[in-house]
């Protein structure tokens, strides 16, 4: 089983674009140059990111009979922070998937499946085994998780560290793309208690984390990116 791992940033490119900077480049004023900028916005619209995972690999989630089963993994213990943070996740995980026209396994068969084994779901080997009509497989790690900010128990801020592995459904099982998440939300100043519920900000969070693992798939906005 390889180990790839991802270390690129992620860029945006669109010819038309590219174009159009270069005759901004030639503009004989910054006013010119800002109002060729919003007519290329109104023409083309504003430049998308292409989904990382595509951009590595070559492969897509989203191609017409392509089918992948999405698997989370989150700290095990008495921790009622990360509490059903595997289930929650895959969930939103899966359901962003399809609202991207990605094709997934049930995540309810799936962790059907999981509690059926004991809670552990194996290897690639057994999960494709056991779901023969998907192609890949989307495993979301998460190694830490918190939405308490430290030492401050007014104030509600989360941090997760997450990998991202794909692996493909061929003879080897193999690792194909893999990628780190250290995730702050909200990044500038944490959210008073007192505006919001704990329960209201874990979801909103847990919101935010399938959002951005889900992007690694998909192309988007630039704007989209911070949160």
């Amino acid at each position: 089983m390889s180990n790839t791992n991802l270390s690129f940033k992620q860029r945006p490119h669109r010819l038309g674009w590219l174009t159009l900077l270069l005759l901004c480049g030639s503009a004989s004023t910054m006013a010119g140059c800002s109002l060729m900028v919003e007519t290329g916005v109104m023409l083309m619209g504003r430049p998308k990111i292409p989904a990382a995972f595509e951009e590595f690999s070559k492969k897509s989630l989203g191609e017409k009979g392509v089918k992948a089963v999405v698997i989370c993994e989150a700290p095990l213990g008495s921790d009622s922070e990360a509490a059903a943070l595997d289930q929650e996740l895959q969930a939103e995980l899966s359901r962003r998937f399809k609202q991207h026209d990605i094709e997934v396994i049930d995540s309810h068969k799936v962790a059907t499946w999981i509690d059926d084994n004991g809670g552990d779901w194996g290897s690639p080997e057994d999960l494709f085994e056991k779901f023969t009509d998907a192609d890949f497989l989307v495993l979301v790690d998460v190694n830490e998780f918190s939405y308490l900010e430290k030492d401050s128990p007014g104030l509600y801020r989360g941090r997760s560290q997450i990998e991202v592995s794909v692996y493909e459904n061929n003879e080897f099982d193999s690792r194909i793309f893999s990628n780190t998440i250290d995730s702050v939300f909200p990044r500038q100043y944490p959210e008073m208690a007192d505006r919001i519920s704990k329960q209201a900000f874990r979801k909103r969070y847990v919101d935010q984390l399938s959002t951005q693992i889900a992007r690694l798939f998909y192309e988007h906005r630039p704007e989209e990116t911070f949160d």
